[in-house]
C-alpha cells in the first residue's frame, strides 16, 4: 500500500521515531510549505497560499482560494482526488498554534477512517469501529481518546476498560499498558495515543 506523508504546519519532525515514519512514506503533500529535511519525494504543495514564504517548483503547487476550509483539508482533498487508495501519515499537524492542532485532530477523526499522526512526543493512531489488536510496550503510557460518545473495551492496560462509555474526550486516558499486546473494540473512530519509547 502506498503511504503518503501529509505535513502541515505545526512543529516539523525531530524525533527519531518521527523522521523514521517520515522516511519510510513513499511521497509528500505539503499544507502551504515546502517539505522538511528527510521528507519522501515532494508531489504538491497545497493550500491558499496565505503562509507559504517560499518559491515552489514549477507544477507542483495547487492553489485553493476558498476560506470555508484549512490547508489541511485541502491537502486531505487533493489525495483523496489524487491518490484514493494511499494510507495517510500525518506529521506537524501539532506543535504550534492549539486552536490549529485541535481543529487538525478533529478533522482527521472526521474524515479518516484509519491513520497515524505522529508528534514529537508521541503517535495517535486512529482505528476505525471494531475489533483491533496492536502492539504496545508494557510499562508504556496508552490513552484512548473519542471525539464523540462510544463504549469501548481495552485488553491489556493496568485500569480496565471494559464496555466503558466514553462521553468526554479525557474518560479513558492516562493508562499503561500491562501486557505487550493491546485488544480493542471500539463503536465508532478511536484514537490510540502512544508516546515514544525513551
Amino acid at each position: 500500500m502506498t503511504r503518503l506523508a501529509v505535513i502541515a504546519n505545526g512543529a516539523p519532525p525531530e524525533t527519531p521515531g518521527e523522521r523514521a515514519a517520515l522516511a519510510a512514506c513513499d511521497g509528500c503533500v505539503c499544507c502551504d510549505r515546502l517539505p522538511p529535511p528527510g521528507a519522501p519525494p515532494l508531489l504538491q504543495v497545497v493550500g491558499d497560499g496565505d503562509t507559504l514564504r517560499e518559491a515552489v517548483p514549477p507544477g507542483l503547487l495547487f492553489h485553493e482560494d476558498e476560506q470555508e476550509t484549512c490547508d489541511l483539508a485541502k491537502a486531505i482533498r487533493w489525495c483523496r482526488r489524487n491518490a484514493p487508495t494511499a494510507r495517510l501519515n500525518y506529521f506537524a499537524v501539532l506543535g504550534r498554534r492549539m486552536d490549529h492542532a485541535l481543529a487538525n485532530l478533529a478533522h482527521i477523526y472526521e474524515t479518516a477512517t484509519e491513520a497515524t499522526l505522529f508528534a514529537n512526543d508521541g503517535r495517535f493512531d486512529l482505528f476505525p469501529s471494531g475489533e483491533h489488536t496492536l502492539d504496545v510496550r508494557p510499562g508504556g503510557a496508552v490513552s484512548l481518546i473519542s471525539l464523540r460518545p462510544q463504549r469501548v473495551t481495552a485488553r491489556g492496560l493496568v485500569w480496565p476498560v471494559v464496555d466503558l462509555l466514553l462521553a468526554s474526550l479525557w474518560r479513558a486516558t492516562l493508562n499503561r499498558a500491562k501486557a505487550p499486546t493491546l485488544r480493542l473494540r471500539c463503536e465508532a473512530p478511536l484514537f490510540v495515543y502512544r508516546p515514544w519509547d525513551p
